[in-house]
This record gives structure tokens, sequence and C-alpha cells, in this order.
């Protein structure tokens, strides 16, 4: 007697074989027997009839860490049939923290109240001034101190999809330097550091992220990054990289030499024998003008040799793709939210939208723009940022579907001024924004690679998310990837056979996390599995309203729990914590 059968579906394994049809036999958690099923029964049958039946999906750099506590039903990661989050991404994770928040960018509506700002938001706040707020906002309640504290509390209450968590440096760099960050740590600090990593790593964490273009990671050395990564060595832990490539995100950074920042982590993993993760990758070299395709995809290709060349020096080194080119966690897709400061100073977009019709007011924005003082148009970091910024909405049917720099040249005008024509026209006008330089062509050049893996770079959130997205003010939304990257990669940028497709987001990334009873279907290993109608698979990406589950995920299994059930979540929390036990090797 099994708990569940499912029957007849075209299994696509996870580890790139050809598919075939069979059933499946699950009890206790477990796949217990792949084979015909006709004479045993169940007290569930899926019919899998016509429908395709996959290892669950592996979101290999998430942030739904962050979100696991307000949100546990994972709803944005299970709709997408994702059962496993690899989450503290980004240098940030819930834990360790002792008297200090640092930004982590789902609780901005708040902030304002914690220390007012215009521009930009504060980096780093004390727990004690945030924490009666978290739990107002969010019903968040920060009772938890060690990294063990937080899986703990995690274990207690429950989630739907496994999580395997990373410590982030920049979190422990927060606690051990407090504000006082924007500085090289001293040895005594760094000590402290590795204290903290090894209570982590004690407490079940697979490694260590660093996010290097952030505060206040970035104002690490590298001396301090290899020496903190080598209490990684003693647990042949993870060293997953947000590598420098913006620099810190405020007005006009200091312009960063992107593949020195791929480089940075590459040595690290070759000079300390550890597997190193390049997180969301983009390309190491700028190209400009950017809009070439021909000379992207080379950018691309060029970056890909240089993890090559480390990778044939028997460098461990893996990497995860987004799959689109938006970038994570946000879209804004409103074009006066662009300008958020200056409608907050002006009290409302209407008269923010009066005062762009006043000639000295306009001007002095533009050269506030022109200077490089506002890095969301900057055209010192990009010159050709016009090019990436689209119209998709707006009462003027002439300019959608055209970029800032096609508009502007049919009305003669800088791109700049432009925009404040247009928002006076229409103060609702929508944009589609493509961030760093990307490209459809350098994503699926990067995830054609043999080390690539799928990551949303997104929280887990329910269909609504945190932000008050019809604030005026910012108008955030979540990113489309944050409900359907897997159901995009798959329809759109997948390998020419389905197995590799499913490969990629399944098998691949189990290998690379070391994982030797999850990730296939295979008799002996975990039931993370999905049931997925491919002929109606639909991804409902939206730009404008994001937030919008995808269709054709029919069941989701986790640890042998059915979690979606008929596309509906079933509010079981199946998932579990998957702590890392011992010293194994994790890159084959």
């Amino acid at each position: 007697m099994f708990d569940i059968i499912i029957k007849s579906g075209e299994i696509i394994d996870g580890a790139g074989k050809d598919f075939y049809i069979s059933d499946i036999g699950i009890k206790d958690g477990i796949i217990e027997k792949i084979g015909d099923l006709n004479g045993d029964q169940a007290e569930k049958v899926i019919n899998a009839n016509g429908k395709s039946i996959t290892p669950g999906f592996i979101d290999m750099h998430s942030h739904g860490d962050e979100t696991l506590l307000i949100y546990p039903k994972m709803e944005s990661k299970i709709m997408q049939g994702i059962t496993t989050i690899v989450g503290g991404q980004c240098g940030i994770s819930p834990a360790p923290i002792d008297k200090y928040w640092p930004f982590k960018y789902y609780e901005i509506d708040i902030l304002d109240e914690i220390e007012p700002y215009v521009y930009s938001a504060g980096d780093m706040f004390l727990l004690e001034n945030i924490k009666d707020k978290l739990k107002e906002a969010y019903n968040l309640d920060v009772d938890w101190k060690t990294f063990g504290d937080f899986l703990n509390k995690v274990e207690e209450k429950g989630i739907s999809a496994n999580y395997v968590p990373l410590v982030g440096h920049g979190q422990i760099r927060a606690q051990v330097m407090g504000k006082d960050y924007k500085r090289f740590a001293t040895d005594e600090e760094i000590e402290k550091m590795k204290e903290y990593i090894k209570e982590a790593m004690e407490s079940g964490a697979y490694g260590m992220s660093v996010g290097l273009d952030y505060v206040p990671g970035a104002y690490s050395s590298f001396e301090e990054l290899l020496e903190v990564s080598k209490e990684l060595k003693k647990y042949e832990g993870i060293y997953a990289a947000h590598w420098r490539k913006t620099g810190l995100r405020v007005g006009t950074p200091k312009k960063q030499k992107k593949i020195d920042g791929i480089i940075e982590t590459l040595e690290i993993g070759k000079q300390l024998d550890i597997q190193v993760q390049l997180s969301h990758l983009t390309s190491g070299f700028e190209v400009f003008p950017s809009k070439n395709d021909f000379m992207m995809k080379s950018a691309a290709k060029a970056t890909l040799q240089v993890i090559d060349e480390y990778l044939k020096d028997g460098v461990k080194v893996a990497f995860d793709v987004i799959p689109n080119i938006v970038g994570g966690i946000i879209i804004v897709p409103n074009l006066s939210a662009v300008f958020s400061p200056w409608i907050k100073q002006s009290g409302s977009l209407n008269q923010f939208i009066n005062n762009l019709k006043a000639l000295d007011y306009r001007e002095q924005l533009i050269d506030i723009i022109n200077s490089g003082k506002y890095y969301h148009i900057n055209p010192v970091v990009l010159p050709d940022w016009d090019e990436f910024v689209t119209i998709i909405e707006s009462t003027n049917k002439n300019y959608i579907n055209k970029t800032m720099s096609e508009i502007a040249k049919i009305n003669k005008k800088s791109s700049v001024e432009m925009i404040f024509d247009l928002l006076i026209e229409d103060p609702q006008a929508k944009i589609y924004a493509i961030t760093q330089n990307m490209n459809m062509e350098i994503v699926k050049e990067f995830l054609r690679h043999p080390q690539a893996t799928l990551c949303t770079d997104t929280f887990a959130f329910d269909i609504k998310g945190t932000w008050n997205s019809a604030d005026e003010n910012s108008g955030f939304f979540p990113a489309p990837n944050t409900y359907c990257a897997m159901i995009k990669y798959i329809k759109e940028l997948g390998m020419e056979r389905i197995e590799d497709t499913i490969r990629k987001a399944t098998g691949k990334a189990a290998e690379v996390l070391g994982f030797t009873d999850r990730g296939l279907i295979m008799e002996g290993y975990k039931a993370d599995i999905l049931v997925i109608d491919m002929e109606n698979l639909e991804t409902n990406e939206n730009y404008i309203e994001s937030r919008v589950f995808p269709e054709g995920i029919e069941y989701v299994l986790v640890n042998g729990k059915v979690v979606i059930d008929k596309g509906k979540h079933t509010g079981k929390l199946a998932g579990k914590v998957i702590r890392k036990k011992g010293n194994v090797n994790n890159f084959v």
C-alpha cells in the first residue's frame, strides 16, 4: 500500500536521460518504486496520463529565507514548481543578528518611518529601532540571535518548500562592525566574523554568501574575504558570490572592472580549494554601444572563457542564471516612480507633474541627472540608458513599444527632456526596463554552459507581497520571476532536449549542492515531484501587474506530501530545512 501513486506519466528524471512512461509509488516521503503499479493500491492516485513528471525545481539563488516566517506557504515559489530554495544570498541572511539589521529590501515600505530619507533608504538600522515596526507591519517577531536559532524557528513554524541555508557575510560583518563599516576589517574583527561562520556551519549552513555591491560587504578587501572563507574550508562549505560589478548603487559609483569581480571569486576558490558559486551571472565585460547583439554575445562568451580556464585548473565553480533581463527582486513599472524622491518632495504626483512644467525646476532636475548624481537614471554610468527603457503603456499610442531613445529622436529632444514631456502628457505611463546591459542572447549563452543552474533572485511571497504597489511614491512590484521564472525558462530558454532543460533546474543543481537523495526521479530519493501539463504551461508573465501565478503546474509534491493539488495550494507545510551534515564534497 503506497501513500501516493502517480500513474502513466512521462518521466523526465532530472539526470538527462530520455523520458519514459511509467508509474511512481511513494511511501513515507520516498520514491519507493518506479514501474507498472496497476495491481497496487494507494491512499491517493494522481492520473498523469499525457503529463510530464519531473523532479521539483531548485532555485539556486533565492532571498526567500528572508520572508519564510511571513509567508511560510511560499506560494510564489511553490506555484511555479520550486520545491527547494537556496537562501541567504548576496551576503544577507536572517541570522545571526545581535544588534544591527542590514537593509533587506522587502521591508522598504517601513524604513522611512524608522529613518526618514528622500533619495535612498538607510542601509543599516539598530535592531531595537526597527523590531516593533517589523512586528506591526509583517507580524514578524525577531526573537532569534544565532543562525541555529533561526533555523530552529523556521522548523517550528513550518514551510511549504525545502530551504538550503547559507549564512551572509554582510549580515555577519554588520554585527561585528556596526555602522563603522566603511573600511577594511581589523584582524580582531575578522576573527569575530569567523566565530559567527563557525556557529552557522555547525548549525547546518551549506556555506556563506557575499554581496560585494552592497553595504557592508562592498567595503571588504580580498584579504578579508579570503581569511573568513578559510572557515568554510573546514566544513567543505560553498562560497556563493554576488561579485563586484556595479559598485554601491548610489549616485555614480566607482567604475568596476566587472571581470575582476568574477576573477576575485574564482581566485578564492582556487587558493582555498573550496567550491564557489557565481550568483546571477551577467557579462564580465562592458559593451558600448550596448545594443549590439553580436558584441553582447561575444562578451558573454569571453566571460565564460575566463570561467572555463579556472575549471581546467581544477577550480570547483558553477553559476546560476536569472531567466530574464530585468533583474531580480523588484520592478518599477510606473515611469513616474523613477522620480520618487521628487514626488516625495513635491507632496504628490500631481504636484510633481505641475512642477515639471516650470522651466527652472526642470533644468535643475536635468542637471542632477546629467551630472550622474542620481543612480537610477545615470548617463555617466550608462550613456545609452535610454535604449534600455521601453514604454509599454501610454495614452499616446505612438510611443508604445518604443524606447526612450527612439521617442526622443522622433521629437528631436534629449531623452531626459522627453521623459518629462511624456510624464506631463501621461503621468501613468508604464515602462519595461532592462538591467545591467543584458539581453536574451546573453542569457541563452550562459544557460547552455554545462555549469549553469537556474535562479529567481526573489523573495517568497503570496500573491501580494510586502510592498504597497499602489503607493505613487514608489510603485514597487515583485519582479515577474518571483512568480514565473522557471516556467519562462522551460518555455523560452530551454535546451534542444526537454530532458536537458529539466536537468539544469533539477539534477544539475542537486549535483552542485551535493544532494544524494533529492533532485532526481529515482527509487530511494525524496519525493519532491512535479506533474506538469506541458501543452498548457503558461508563464502569465506581466510587467505591469506582475503578481500573477503561472499555469500548468498541476501537482507539486514536497517530501511526498501534496502541496499543490490540481493547481491549488493545499496549505501543507511539507518543506524541510536541509541542514548540511558533516564534510561532504559537493562538487562532481
